[in-house]
């Protein structure tokens, strides 16, 4: 998915949010986002059906050069390799990685973590993704001014330089007050089969206690034990699974559920989202151009669209499940930006 794609779906999202209350949003209006993408897909087809060969393509076709098994033939060529495995792990990965955080998993963090009004967030992160059309474009000439690579390696050690303090800031900006819970109360969660997982339900009271914590935005160490139960601070201890009492329990020493409107840096937070969204545009600017530079004509397709889209499904994909999963069995919300 592009940032068309994602511009689109938030879109529709800030729309029926701002339609629906938030139990019909949660019992059928989720839905009607995936129902739109059906006329998308005809879009899609209608509009790859139109598109024509590149001249060169024509030209191997009427040379009857085209490869006959473009697949066996990019594994036995050393060069194609060498590209394909520089586009998997570098251009497509990073690319990927960035995107995913700053368009998918930075609308989970300020919903989930800093705790920020639904729609406020889809509403911010929709404005940034705004901002990537035009910078993807001035990349793009950037690139043909100086060179593909300065520019794709600026986008790449910005996003590794700036992902982890830009969170951060996002969580300090927005909630405040959240931030100094997090600081200043210490949440031990203790019990045995703890063993989180995002892709089955908890089971054990202490992994339902340490997906609530997380799901929550909450920080936590980690304690063996045999009883499952979790202090909040030196006092309150909140024994086996009880949410509610759970959540009492932490309002009670300074947790809010969420984030006071009249303490939110607006401007701060979108400034912030922009910073992951340039290193994106510096990555995706130059690199359609380096798909295209990367491989002769004969195979081009199929050694650009393998490696690329094997990385942005398994690398940039899963990278939201990842980062939950790390951040979960490090017991910190920002643990699995590193």
């Amino acid at each position: 998915m592009g940032p068309l794609g994602i511009l689109a779906s938030t879109f529709q999202i800030v729309l029926l949010q701002s339609f629906l209350d938030a139990a019909d949003f949660n019992a059928w209006g989720w839905r009607v986002p995936f129902l739109f993408s059906i006329v998308l897909l005809f879009v899609s087809i209608k509009t790859r059906m139109n598109i024509e060969e590149s001249p060169v393509f024509r030209e191997l076709q009427a040379q009857d050069r085209v490869s006959k098994a473009p697949l066996r033939e990019c594994f036995k060529d050393k060069q194609t390799l060498r590209g394909m495995a520089l586009l998997f792990f570098c251009i497509s990965a990073g690319g990927s990685l960035l995107f995913f955080s700053s368009q998918v998993y930075a609308n989970v963090f300020l919903k989930s973590v800093v705790r920020l009004d639904a729609q406020l967030a889809s509403a911010l992160v929709m404005g940034s993704t705004l901002l990537l059309f035009p910078l993807t474009l001035y990349c793009g000439w950037l690139s043909d001014r100086i060179g593909r690579r300065p520019v794709l390696l600026a986008g790449l050690l910005l996003g590794a330089i700036t992902i982890f303090p830009v969170f951060q800031a996002l969580q300090h900006y927005g909630n405040p007050a959240q931030e100094r819970f997090n600081r200043e109360v210490a949440i031990t969660l203790s019990g045995q089969d703890c063993d989180y997982s995002p892709f089955r339900k908890a089971a054990s009271a202490c992994a339902r206690n340490q997906e609530f914590l997380t799901k929550h935005g909450v920080p936590y160490t980690r304690q063996a034990g045999a009883e499952a139960f979790v202090q909040i601070g030196s006092e309150s201890v909140v024994r086996g699974f009880q949410p509610d009492a759970l959540t009492a329990a932490l309002q009670a020493q300074g947790w809010v559920a969420q984030a006071d409107s009249t303490q939110v840096n607006r401007g701060m937070l979108f400034l912030l989202l922009i910073v992951p969204v340039l290193a994106v545009a510096l990555i995706t600017g130059p690199q359609t151009a380096v798909l295209a530079e990367l491989f002769k004509a004969r195979t081009r397709y199929t050694a650009a669209a393998l490696p690329h889209n094997l990385s942005a499904g398994w690398i940039g994909g899963l990278s939201p499940f990842m980062v939950t999963l790390l951040s979960v069995q490090a017991g910190d919300v920002l643990a699995g930006l590193w």
